[in-house]
C-alpha cells in the first residue's frame, strides 16, 4: 500500500526479497493495456440506400470492406480528457495503452501517460501496438453477417497483405498498407466468447501470428484450450455481482450456468496464475473505475 523510501543509498532492510530489474523501467501506476481513453466514439454512419449495402461507402483508396481499417493511428485522434484521467488515476492507473474499439482490423494503438501535460508530450509510443476482433463494430456494409464470416474476411485480408506486401497487386490499398507498415508490432486480439481462443488459435497457427488476446474473464471455464493458444492474455475483473434472490419468482429465473460463473470467476486470475499463464489485468468492461481496487482486492482474497 505504499513506498517506504526511493533513493540510490537507502539501507535495505533485513529478509527483503531483491529482484534485479535492470534494463526494465518502473511505474509507479498500474498499465492499462485495453482501453480507449482519449478518443471520440465512432458514430455509425446513415445508409444512403433503403436495401442492403454490399459496396463500402467508405471514399478513399481504402479496403473494400468497411470493418478493415487497419490505416487508422489512435495517435492522430487522441485528445486529453483530464475528467476520464481522473478516474483512471483515482484506482491507480498512470499509463494506458488506447485505441478505437470499431472493426475487425482496428488499426494501432498508442501508449498514452495520464498526465496534464500537452497531447505531444503525453503520447509515450505512437504506434505500440494493433488490434483485432471478430466483431464487425459499426460498418452498415452487409458483410459479414457471422462469425464465419469474419473469420474468412480475416483470414482473406491476411492473404491480401501478404499478397499486396509483395507487389503482386496493382493499385493501391491504403488498409492492407497500414497493416503491413504495422506488421512487426505486438498483435492484441479483443474476444468476448471464451470459445473464441480456439477460433484465434487456428488463425495464428495458419498464419504463424504471435496474438495477444484480450480475454473474457472466464478463462477458468476452458483453461485447457486457453493454454493451447500459449498467448500471453489482458483479462477484465468485472466479476457478476451478488444476484437478488428476495423474490422467489424471480430467483427462479436465475440459471444455474449463471450461478456457477458468480461462484468461479473471482478465482479466474488465480486460476490463470496456477497455470503459468502470463497475463495483465484491465479495468475495461467494469461499469465503474472505481470498482477497480475492490474487484481486484477480491481476486486476491481468492488467491491470486
Amino acid at each position: 500500500d505504499k513506498i517506504i523510501a526511493v533513493d540510490s543509498g537507502i539501507n535495505i532492510p533485513e529478509n527483503a526479497i531483491i529482484k534485479d530489474l535492470n534494463g526494465a523501467y518502473i511505474y509507479p501506476s498500474f498499465i492499462d493495456l485495453y482501453s480507449d481513453y482519449g478518443l471520440s466514439k465512432v458514430k455509425k454512419t446513415k445508409k444512403l440506400t433503403h436495401g442492403p449495402q454490399y459496396e463500402s461507402s467508405k471514399n478513399g483508396a481504402y479496403n473494400w470492406n468497411e470493418a478493415i481499417h487497419s490505416e487508422v493511428n489512435a495517435s492522430s485522434l487522441f485528445k486529453n480528457d483530464f475528467e476520464g484521467a481522473k478516474k483512471y488515476l483515482n484506482v491507480g492507473f498512470g499509463t494506458l495503452l488506447t485505441h478505437q474499439k470499431d472493426g475487425i482490423f482496428r488499426g494501432s494503438g498508442s501508449l498514452i501517460l495520464l498526465s496534464k501535460k500537452r497531447e505531444n508530450k503525453n503520447i509515450l509510443m505512437p504506434n505500440a501496438a494493433t488490434f483485432y476482433s471478430f466483431k464487425k463494430g459499426l460498418s452498415t456494409q452487409r458483410y459479414p453477417t457471422s462469425l464465419m464470416g469474419s473469420i474468412a474476411l480475416i483470414k482473406q485480408t491476411l492473404l491480401d497483405a501478404n499478397w499486396h506486401a509483395q507487389k503482386q497487386k496493382k493499385g493501391t490499398d491504403l488498409s492492407l498498407d497500414g497493416y503491413n507498415e504495422k506488421k512487426d508490432l505486438p498483435k492484441i486480439f479483443s474476444i468476448t466468447d471464451v470459445l473464441d481462443y480456439n477460433r484465434v488459435f487456428k488463425i495464428a497457427d495458419e498464419f504463424e501470428i504471435d496474438y495477444i488476446i484480450k480475454g473474457t474473464g472466464k478463462e477458468y471455464s476452458k483453461i485447457n484450450e486457453v493454454l493451447k493458444t500459449n498467448a500471453a492474455l489482458i483479462i477484465p475483473i468485472n466479476f457478476p455481482e451478488s444476484f437478488d434472490v428476495s423474490n422467489p419468482e424471480e430467483a427462479e429465473w436465475i440459471t444455474l450456468a449463471d450461478l456457477k460463473d458468480w461462484e468461479a470467476s473471482p478465482f479466474n486470475p488465480r486460476i490463470l496464475a496456477e497455470n503459468a499463464i502470463v497475463f495483465s489485468i484491465t479495468s475495461s468492461e467494469l461499469k465503474e473505475k472505481k470498482d477497480f481496487l475492490p474487484k481486484l482486492k477480491t481476486a486476491v482474497k481468492m488467491g491470486l
